[in-house]
């Protein structure tokens, strides 16, 4: 796996000041059912000696080493994915660092599962993220129009981040190219039902239906087959919750509403969003005129307070976020 680096420049005087600095800036490390190690690279002085950069790496390691997080049912928000911990191991980094040349600490890190992980829970909707997380997810859910689509994906491109795209399966039957696009440009594709039914008023067969057809029709376009429905207008039974989990499919709504289509003025949404984001946030929209305008201020803003924006997917992931600089 690609292994991260994180630059944190130290002097002997503000050793304890740039580890509170360190813990501050951590996120924490992404996605993982084993015991898979990081790297993450950070300066102090040349030519310390064996006790010193012993006891650096042991001060580094009490501010970034963190516990795992069990996932858990929460009575509100139901479905809360796990995190891993994250340990130090002081003798690899001490050991590495040397081998390095000894004027940058090369911080090993080891990824802990948690015990209980989101698939032990069962079929569970899912609103929002562990708060542990600094990211956010924006859903998009498709089932009308094309017209805005491509500035949206251009906007998202400026600023290199992802977001996942739930797909009506009639819309995607009409456009399957615009699909292709969307999916060519590295975004998730969810399944947004077929015919954008009120899936908590159908008995479980058409539920099914509902499902299923969507996903050939989306994937006979772009190649992808969902992982993730989004009931339209966040309509569900338990039994549509069941269903798609019998298709292995997690059932996905959200934390923030933008309430787009009722089409506010751009700056509504962008206030909505940017007073109520908070670490988890999976941020519901579509594909309107209001929208693309927000979008190209929403991105930067949220990118600025430090989230880091990503698909629904990476959002649900266990792996910590490397801490960044």
């Amino acid at each position: 796996m690609k292994r991260p680096y994180l630059i944190v420049t130290l002097t002997k005087r503000r050793l304890l000041l740039c580890a509170a600095a360190f813990l501050f800036l951590a996120g924490g490390l992404v996605l993982s059912g084993s015991h898979e190690q990081q790297v993450a690279v950070v300066n102090v002085m040349t030519g310390v000696s064996h006790d010193s950069l012993k006891q650096r790496i042991e001060l580094l390691a009490k501010e970034y080493d963190k516990q795992p997080i069990d996932a858990k049912n929460d009575p509100v928000w139901r479905a809360i994915p796990g995190l891993n911990g994250l340990k130090v191991d002081v003798d690899a980094t001490y050991e590495k660092t040397k081998k390095a040349g000894g004027d940058r600490i090369q911080v090993v890190a080891e990824q802990i599962p948690p015990k209980v992980h989101l698939k032990d829970l069962g079929a569970v909707p899912i609103y929002k993220a562990n708060a542990q997380k600094k990211q956010i997810a924006l859903m998009i859910n498709v089932a009308w129009g094309t017209e805005y689509i491509p500035e949206m994906l251009a906007t998202l491109a400026e600023h290199q981040v992802k977001a996942t795209f739930f797909l009506d399966g009639s819309w995607t039957k009409k456009n399957p190219d615009v699909a292709k696009q969307i999916a060519a440009a590295g975004h998730e594709l969810g399944n947004h039902a077929y015919s954008h039914p009120d899936m908590s008023r159908m008995g479980v067969s058409d539920q099914l239906r509902q499902i299923t057809r969507t996903n050939e029709v989306i994937e006979a376009a772009t190649g992808i087959r969902p992982k993730l429905f989004a009931p339209p207008s966040g309509a569900y039974a338990d039994s549509t919750v069941s269903t798609a989990y019998k298709q292995g499919m997690y059932t996905i709504l959200w934390s923030l509403d933008t309430v787009d289509w009722k089409k506010p003025p751009a700056a509504t949404i962008v206030n909505r969003v940017l007073s109520r984001a908070e670490n988890g946030s999976m941020v519901l929209m579509h594909p309107t005129e209001p929208t693309r305008n927000a979008l190209r201020t929403i991105v930067p803003s949220l990118v600025k307070k430090g989230y880091g924006l990503v698909t629904v997917s990476e959002l649900l992931d266990e792996t910590r976020p490397v801490p960044s600089s």
